[in-house]
């Protein structure tokens, strides 16, 4: 029984060590300890403008702490030069009608807090926000930052291309 035991005990230790050793080589070796689940990211394929001034922007949070949603602080309509066209900022986000947030999972959904926009992750949902003037044909980009406020002033930022016809 004593045996037993400790052949188990060391196998176990050993699938550990080789699970482990494999993992930290594989991702930037043992001088750095990663854990990419700690850092959001999103998906915006699928994301819509059009010329009336209305935004479909479809987002996916495809990555980071499932302990809490990703917050979404601003949204940005960006010229191809980086100019600012339009943006809503965290107080805007954080009060945005339930009726413009749809969500494909309502399980865990979409919504705003009243600070910002909650986005859990795994969860697909599309949010429709307004510009209050018609947009001229052409290619335009949106940019969505999340509050992860060790990267710069409102976070991380992610992008999408889209084309107004």
């Amino acid at each position: 029984m004593m045996k037993e035991s400790s052949i188990a005990i060391l196998a176990m230790l050993l699938a550990t060590g080789i699970t482990f050793g494999l993992y930290q080589i594989n991702f930037q070796g043992f001088t750095h300890l990663t854990n990419y689940s700690k850092t959001p990211a999103y998906d915006l394929t699928g994301t819509r403008l059009y010329s009336n001034g209305t935004l479909f922007l479809q987002i996916a949070r495809t990555a980071g702490p499932d302990t809490y949603g990703g917050f979404i602080v601003l949204v940005q309509i960006l010229y191809p030069n980086g100019t600012v066209l339009y943006q809503w900022n965290a107080q805007q986000l954080g009060h945005i009608s339930n009726n413009d947030i749809i969500n494909q999972f309502p399980l865990h959904p979409a919504k705003s807090d009243g600070f910002a926009l909650v986005v859990p992750l795994g969860q697909n949902a599309t949010i429709i926000l307004h510009v209050p003037f018609h947009i001229n044909p052409g290619k335009y980009i949106v940019r969505v930052y999340d509050v992860d406020g060790s990267y710069s002033a409102y976070g991380i930022k992610f992008q999408t291309e889209v084309t107004v016809e």
